[in-house]
């Protein structure tokens, strides 16, 4: 008979709700087209159809710049010979007002028009789309960086005090990105939605124009120069890829919800790393990315729930390193903090703050600490929990041989070589690369302890087996998700560390001799049992005993007093 559980009830409603989820954004982003057999008078056809090699018509692309919305006023470029299915950039030197860096009103207007069109004036062609889009945002300055000891520490210092207030500074977008639908799709006229409605520039004869907007979701911090007060000129590259209707949703949808995270008090930083996993991901990969996320939204529950409750009821610290969960504790204190100096997108800052309270609440059981009105008071250890530190101390005392000379070696090197923004950013940055370089030498004492006692039933490993599924979901954002290489490379590490375990495991079968997580060892257990089953036997015999009285006759029966009225 199957068992069920908490686990697999949740496990399956969320799978179940998320496969629902992910057939209705298909259906979406998907337009219902007309059949072939459909009449022109129920669809919209577009004007411009590829040949049977599925080649476009050539095309122009004329962009221009204007400090108003609504009017052209500098050609920048006109790019002749456009073919939708080919992609192409281009990168050229554009002059711009003196006041944008001040006012910063600054639109490029991207047009498209037929092939071979020579008119200056762009509104009298026979047809033409039209898009708009700011190149002007306005951001926080980068902080810049400089030797903590060497003689460039005063040349920066003046403008390093200047920002005890900072002021928020014209950015100019030096890419262009633009987009052209590729498809060359009929849309059933009653089905097409309000988000596609918007692109469709309908003529005579139900044909609408080629589909162009301008790829906000593409327009990345990593893009954005700052512009000095008396800039003249910049640098622009026009990159223009072909697209599909559902892409051109997808992007849409997401840079409006975008918007939304901004006025809940996002910060521009944490939406780019949105905008790159759009926009920078292809389409198969980026889908993937989705469902392998929810699998570890899963898995981050599960290993929550099991990993408190394992700690929750845990009596005994015998066999597990408390040196470890100490090192633990204070290694992802110094990551939370790095990573928040490095302005880490909040996809990963979020959680790992979270993993820091739960690694103090595990130091605060493996040292038995109370806290009441008197104070804070530590339990005493038993002699079978003595007995694991003294071989913990034994494993750190080899790990501080190797790891003391490390690490001062490397935060000198650091210190002389690397650049950094302050001194708490150098001590913040030479700490978290200690504990990602060395942090993996840390996790050997466990190993160290399950050598020595030749067992690893101790381990939480419903819990730790959950963590290791994220380990490897991990390994897929480490391409994906912005952060620091350090962090990165710590994703592999832990994949190396998890395999050792895995063979611990293999190697050291299960002792049912050992104290479990409970407190409770396997004496107990068989005693427990063994009462268990002494008690079923004797209910037997009574009752095997009545049976038999029943049967003599005239024998005695038991009589059961009367309730009385």
């Amino acid at each position: 008979m199957v068992e069920i559980n908490l686990t697999k009830i949740v496990s399956t409603v969320f799978l179940s709700f998320m496969f629902y989820n992910f057939f209705q954004l298909y259906k979406l982003f998907t337009p219902e087209l007309c059949a072939d057999t459909d009449p022109d008078s129920n669809c919209y056809s577009p004007i411009i159809r590829p040949n049977s090699e599925g080649l476009f018509d050539l095309l122009q692309l004329r962009v221009y710049f204007s400090t108003k919305r609504d009017s052209l006023e500098t050609l920048v470029t006109t790019v002749e010979n456009v073919q939708i299915a080919d992609a192409f950039q281009k990168e050229l030197k554009v002059k711009i007002p003196s006041s944008v860096a001040k006012d910063g009103y600054l639109y490029a207007h991207t047009i498209l028009l037929p092939h071979g069109f020579e008119d200056r004036n762009p509104m009298s062609a026979p047809w033409k789309v039209h898009v708009a889009a700011p190149m002007i945002v306005f951001q926080e300055p980068v902080a810049k960086t400089f030797q903590l000891l060497g003689e460039d520490e005063a040349v920066v210092e003046k403008p390093k005090k200047a920002k005890k207030v900072v002021e928020l500074a014209a950015h100019f977008r030096t890419v262009l990105p633009v987009r052209i639908v590729s498809e060359s799709s009929r849309f059933v006229k009653t089905k097409v939605s309000g988000e596609l409605a918007d692109f469709l520039t309908v003529q005579r004869q139900d044909q609408y124009l080629p589909i162009m907007f301008v790829d906000e979701m593409s327009m990345r911090s990593k893009h954005l120069f700052e512009l000095a007060d008396f800039q003249k000129s910049v640098n622009l590259t026009i990159n223009y890829e072909p697209t599909s209707v559902a892409k051109l949703l997808l992007l849409t949808s997401t840079a409006r919800s975008t918007q939304q995270l901004m006025r809940h008090g996002f910060k521009d930083k944490d939406i780019d790393e949105l905008r790159g996993l759009f926009t920078e991901t292809s389409i198969v990969l980026l889908m993937i990315t989705f469902f392998v996320s929810t699998l570890h939204l899963l898995f981050d529950a599960l290993a929550f729930k099991n990993d408190i409750s394992f700690w929750k009821g845990r009596k005994s610290m015998v066999g597990l390193s408390t040196k470890t969960l100490l090192w633990r504790c204070f290694s992802q204190t110094i990551i939370f903090f790095y990573l928040f100096d490095q302005e880490t997108s909040l996809l990963v800052l979020i959680p790992s703050g979270i993993a820091t309270v739960i690694e103090y609440w595990k130091v605060t059981i493996a040292y038995k600490v109370s806290i009441s009105w008197r104070g804070i008071k530590f339990g005493k250890h038993s002699a079978e929990e003595d007995e694991t530190d003294s071989i913990d101390a034994q494993a750190m005392k080899y790990l501080s041989i190797l790891l003391v000379p490390l690490v001062i070696g490397g935060a000198v090197y650091s210190l002389l070589y690397v650049p950094h923004k302050s001194w708490r950013s150098w001590l913040l940055e030479t700490s978290a690369n200690g504990v990602y370089a060395f942090g993996f030498l840390f996790m050997l004492p466990q190993l160290f302890v399950n050598y020595k006692l030749k067992s690893v039933a101790h381990l939480p490993w419903r819990a730790f087996m959950y963590k290791a599924f994220n380990t490897f979901i991990d390994d897929l954002f480490a391409f994906i998700i912005t952060m620091p290489t350090a962090h990165r490379m710590a994703c592999f590490r832990d994949d190396i560390v998890f395999l050792v375990y895995l063979y611990q495991r293999w190697l050291y079968p299960v002792d049912y001799t050992r104290i479990n997580e409970f407190g409770e060892g396997g004496e107990d257990k068989k005693k427990k049992d063994s009462e268990v089953v002494d008690s079923e036997e004797k209910g037997e015999v009574q009752e095997k005993e009545m049976k038999e009285t029943a049967e003599i006759p005239g024998a005695p029966r038991r009589r059961t007093a009367k309730k009385a009225t």
